[in-house]
């Protein structure tokens, strides 16, 4: 059966078409004209027809990039919002350039030129936001851009569809390592300070316990257990698809001890909480949840990563500081672990990485890391009296590991650490 369409009692038209299987299939959605439906049923039908030759291993090495990129997209699956954001690269600076260019025209050199565009801002483009802009790019964004497109190109080859990589020798630009914004506890106090309640107890509990934002806002109060002293690290709430994902990013749940200040932030927040109340949030996998989320903003709604983010960068604003986000929470909680002596394995067991080098990155230079290089050069590092008190020892829970003061500084009551 050839692609066809049907008039229906509305007096719009529909696509008919049939897939590999010879099953009748009818294209999404209605249109005015009868043509426009005809072509979108021989579209849908050559989709069909791709798709069965991709799975049989007969798609020719002629096809275009676009039409091969809807055979692998298929076949990519997200439980996060990596979806959203790949499909939104691939849209706006993939499609553009490869769309009609058959696989086996696709060549190293091509590549190359495209990448070396991307960077300067000169690649072609296609934007939602009419008032876009072509800028250059920066190299990370770059590699994110290129990924979606090395996919598909590694998929070719592993389906047969490529004998070789056009891939092969595409050099990259080089990411800068430059020193990532990370909060201090001095930070925090001024932030919190600024933040409305509900918001300053995630601050604080970031901080004291190096959460992704997304483990924070998906924290269930079962994974609580405060005679323990702990948390266990097993959900993520994935804000733009509204749902619940039953692990955290690197899939291993993972303990966290809690300090003296988590604590007292967790008692707060579960105060006079139903325990056994459900969350509300659709859990990924159809699991049925049972207990109630630990973050909730004041109007008992669930706390949102993006939302944070908002007031995060307002409370920067008011108190003079660079903008901050919830990840400079993480990177604090990581420098100061470091700071403290912690091992880069223990580190990257409390964080939740697979790779020690990530943990490494986490780490930021601060003025106690460079007094440590100043006395091992032979000079005698300043000594600074800090206002807020006799510091605790550092075995005590919540202790600050990057800000502890001298014993002879006087206590300030307007200096307590929020």
């Amino acid at each position: 059966m050839m692609a066809s369409t049907e008039k229906l009692p509305s007096g719009r038209w529909r696509g008919l078409y049939r897939d590999a299987d010879g099953r009748k299939r009818r294209v999404s959605g209605t249109f005015d004209r009868k043509s426009d439906a005809l072509d979108a049923a021989v579209e849908e039908q050559a989709k069909a027809k791709r798709k069965a030759a991709a799975a049989d291993g007969r798609l020719s090495a002629r096809t275009p990039w676009g039409a091969w990129w809807e055979i692998v997209r298929e076949n990519r699956h997200f439980e996060s919002d990596a979806g959203r954001t790949e499909a939104a690269l691939v849209r706006g600076y993939v499609m553009p350039r490869w769309r009609d260019v058959p696989l086996n025209q696709i060549t190293q050199r091509d590549i190359q030129r495209w990448v070396d565009q991307l960077e300067r801002g000169k690649a072609p483009v296609d934007m939602v936001d009419p008032k876009f802009e072509p800028r250059p790019l920066s190299a990370s964004y770059v590699q994110r851009i290129y990924s979606p497109f090395r996919v598909s190109i590694t998929a070719a080859l592993e389906e047969g569809v490529l004998d070789a990589s056009p891939c092969a020798g595409v050099k990259l630009p080089k990411r800068q390592k430059r020193p990532k914004k990370f909060v201090s506890t001095d930070e925090a106090t001024k932030l919190a300070a600024e933040l409305r309640s509900d918001y300053a107890d995630a601050v604080a509990f970031m901080l004291d316990t190096g959460l992704r934002p997304g483990e924070l806002t998906g924290l269930h109060a079962h994974r609580v257990d405060l005679d323990a002293g702990v948390i266990t690290v097993a959900e993520t709430y994935v804000y733009r698809e509204k749902k619940i994902r039953p692990w955290p990013k690197d899939r291993d749940a993972r303990e966290i001890p809690l300090s003296a200040r988590a604590v007292e932030v967790l008692r707060r927040r579960l105060a006079g909480r139903d325990l056994r109340e459900p969350c509300g949030i659709e859990h990924m996998r159809g699991e049925k949840c049972r207990h109630p989320l630990v973050f909730l903003t004041d109007a008992k709604r669930p706390l949102n990563r993006d939302t944070l983010a908002y007031h995060l960068r307002k409370a920067a604003e008011a108190v003079g500081v660079e903008a901050k986000s919830g990840y400079a929470l993480r990177r604090g909680f990581a420098t100061r672990l470091a700071e403290g002596g912690l091992d880069v394995f223990q580190l990257a067991e409390v964080m939740g990485h697979a790779d020690i080098n990530l943990s490494r990155e986490y780490v930021q230079a601060t003025s106690t890391a460079r007094a440590r290089v100043l006395a091992a050069l032979g000079d005698s590092p300043k000594l600074t009296a800090i206002d807020g008190g006799v510091g605790r020892r550092g075995t005590e829970r919540g202790t600050d590991l990057d800000n502890q003061p001298s014993r002879s500084a006087p206590k300030r009551d307007d200096q307590d650490v929020v």
